[in-house]
């Protein structure tokens, strides 16, 4: 199995052609290359906090009991102990983890981040967001803390805002490739629905390549769950939406009828979301629901983290873990069978369930990509109504 931190193969561009151009430029590239860097050091440190030294270890379900941790710990510590493994730092031994001795020298992962944020400054909200998340992993084992709390506040709404922003060079391509597949699918006039906008940096991204392609929308209708993230969401959209368009600004929870939350089935033309769905008490219910908001021969877009496989770790997934609504999302054999994000299988097999046809992922390649480079996980999934 190939190994974190690795040099991303300068191919990997031309693999993933049907991406828009400079989506896998050399900067992403180097960018990826320097966070892959930071998470191994960063995951080393955090096993030697716990005190999880070299050897043979149980694995994450006997561990708890053991040390007398939380549950609410039990998704970070499995990544914990995964991720090491992708780094070649731990192995599987019988029913648990054989972690390696300490190497030394080693480059610690502060001196990665700031190394890395000189370079390009504007990826710091991702390091910040992997160092709390680091920080707070000891005491939400303890049962002193919550993920939530944590992570969510009024002290760091502001880095969340910076972390899913366009100009973020680690986060910005899932908007990229996501909005790239909007605009793919519709047409001049069409009436767009975002899920989950959150900051509305999706939604920037989206309008950019509609506006681009000659398919400007006459409506848009901007949804998020959370007050502060659908009032900065609202302003980012205002901003870039074209000035003949409509917008509407609600507040739309996905696992609920939409139609119950002001939305018209077949009102919308394209429905779009960026890592949002993943979420879902019951992905295929709300995907339903959402193919009931579409016009007939309508499409849906998802920008989707994806797993490279059904349980297979992402090494960026460690503030995920740490939250309970990802941590207790229900398993579906077959569509979602790890909490949290899925496979391009299972959401191909979800929305072929929830009666989408014709299921598209961009880049087409994304499960060889993901092959030859194990830190590749961005893609989009269309499909028709």
């Amino acid at each position: 199995m190939p190994r974190l931190p690795m040099t991303i193969p300068s191919d990997l561009g031309a693999i993933a052609a049907d991406l828009p151009p400079g989506v896998l430029d050399e900067e992403f590239r180097q960018a990826c290359q320097r966070l892959d860097r930071y998470i191994g050091a960063l995951a080393w440190e955090v096993a030697a906090a716990l005190e999880l030294g070299p050897g043979v270890q149980p694995a994450a379900d006997a561990l708890l009991p053991e040390r007398n941790w939380s549950e609410a710990g039990s998704l970070a510590l499995r990544w914990l102990l995964e991720t090491l493994a992708l780094y070649g730092l731990a192995e599987e031994e019988g029913s648990g983890w054989r972690l390696a001795e300490p190497r030394s020298p080693r480059t610690t992962s502060v001196e990665t981040r700031a190394e890395a944020e000189r370079i390009t400054p504007a990826a710091a909200p991702a390091y910040e967001v992997l160092a709390r998340c680091a920080a707070a992993l000891p005491a939400v084992l303890r049962g002193e803390q919550r993920g939530e709390d944590a992570l969510f506040g009024p002290a760091t709404l502001g880095l969340w805002f910076d972390y899913f922003s366009n100009a973020n060079p680690l986060y910005a391509p899932n908007n990229v490739i996501a909005g790239a597949a909007v605009a793919r699918a519709a047409r001049a006039g069409c009436r767009v629905l975002e899920v989950g906008g959150g900051g509305g940096s999706a939604a920037q991204a989206a309008l950019a390549a509609l506006v681009q392609a000659g398919a400007t929308p006459s409506a848009y209708v901007f949804t998020e769950l959370q007050p502060a993230f659908l009032r900065r969401g609202t302003r980012a959209v205002q901003q870039a939406l074209p000035p003949a368009a409509e917008l509407r600004s609600l507040r739309l929870d996905i696992n609920l009828d939409p139609g119950s939350q002001g939305l018209a089935p077949g009102s919308i033309d394209v429905v779009f979301g960026v890592n949002t769905l993943h979420l879902a008490q019951d992905p295929i219910a709300a995907l339903a629901n959402l193919r009931a908001l579409l016009s007939p021969g309508g499409a849906l877009v998802l920008g989707e983290l994806l797993r490279p496989g059904p349980t297979a770790p992402v090494h960026l997934e460690l503030p995920f873990t740490l939250l309970e609504e990802y941590r207790r999302a229900p398993l579906i054999a077959g569509v979602r069978e790890r909490p949290g994000f899925m496979s391009v299988g299972g959401w191909t097999r979800a929305l072929e369930r929830a009666g989408f046809r014709a299921v598209e992922v961009s880049p087409a390649q994304v499960e060889r990509c993901a092959a030859i480079y194990p830190g590749f996980y961005c893609g989009a999934l269309t499909a028709r109504a």
